[in-house]
């Protein structure tokens, strides 16, 4: 008994070592980007300064379930995270908040290159009309991930100044009826102190400036499902996580994101 405990203290302790160098290594990876590659972002106080733009019915209900079906179908090759009610890491599907990389591998440009396109048109012509932040890159502007988000209850984005650093515009689309869950509001934390919540109905697009602070309440009931596009001044990226690194070669596939998602379950032991 004592033995196996053992063992399993001296895996775990290992596990947690290779995750924190890893993660260390991400982190690195971050710093070094940003330094040539947010210096004309609108951060901080100019990005809380903008409108967030709904786009009703940008989806049909066909189109939604085509989504969900393209998920099912190519779930098995996709790179996941996942994050507990507690939010902290989760083992492989098992959060509460669970994201599939739809962009792995190019699998989501090749298998709807219509709606790739679709997706980076409605970012252009809003950005134009809104915020004209896409007009200051001096590289083009590319999709930096695809995900598919499934919020069960206990899941939230808690964090009432989170932003996706690093990215230019930030599209949601809702895939579930308001009817189908309970809680789960995207919210803003506006200029003024005051959190602005959003009509979000089934098909709805909201698009905005990625540094602009944005959250999504506990989900009390039933099951929330969003697309998440983050563009950004880099590279197309076909990792399967959300990268780092605007430029050059990522080697992170999905099955580096499952082991991942391992070590963070065998970590959790200590």
């Amino acid at each position: 008994m004592r033995r196996a405990l053992a063992v399993k203290v001296t895996a775990a302790t290992a596990a947690a070592s290779l995750l924190v160098h890893q993660q260390y290594g991400d982190y690195l990876a971050s710093v070094e980007a940003s330094a040539h590659a947010e210096t004309h972002l609108p951060l901080s106080a100019d990005a809380q300064k903008t409108e967030v733009v709904r786009v009703p019915s940008f989806l049909s209900a066909a189109e939604v379930e085509d989504l969900h079906e393209l998920h099912k179908e190519l779930q098995p090759l996709l790179g996941s995270a996942g994050r507990t009610s507690g939010n902290q890491a989760a083992a492989y599907r098992q959060g509460t908040w669970e994201t599939s990389y739809l962009s792995t591998d190019g699998l989501f440009a090749r298998a709807r290159p219509a709606l790739r396109q679709r997706l980076l048109d409605l970012a252009r012509e809003v950005d134009a009309e809104h915020w004209n932040v896409m007009s200051r890159a001096t590289r083009p502007v590319l999709p930096r991930c695809v995900e598919y988000h499934t919020v069960e209850p206990g899941g939230s984005l808690p964090y009432p100044t989170h932003y996706d650093a690093g990215s230019l515009v930030t599209i949601d689309i809702m895939l579930s009826d308001s009817s189908d869950f309970r809680g789960g509001e995207f919210r803003t934390l506006e200029p003024d102190g005051s959190m602005r919540s959003y009509a979000f109905e089934k098909g709805d697009a909201l698009c905005f400036v990625s540094h602009k602070f944005h959250c999504v309440s506990p989900l009390t009931a039933g099951r929330r499902n969003v697309l998440v596009v983050e563009l950004w001044e880099g590279v197309e990226r076909q990792c399967a996580h959300r990268c780092e690194r605007h430029t050059g070669e990522c080697e992170h596939s999905a099955r580096a994101s499952l082991f991942r998602r391992v070590l963070n379950d065998l970590g959790s032991d200590l």
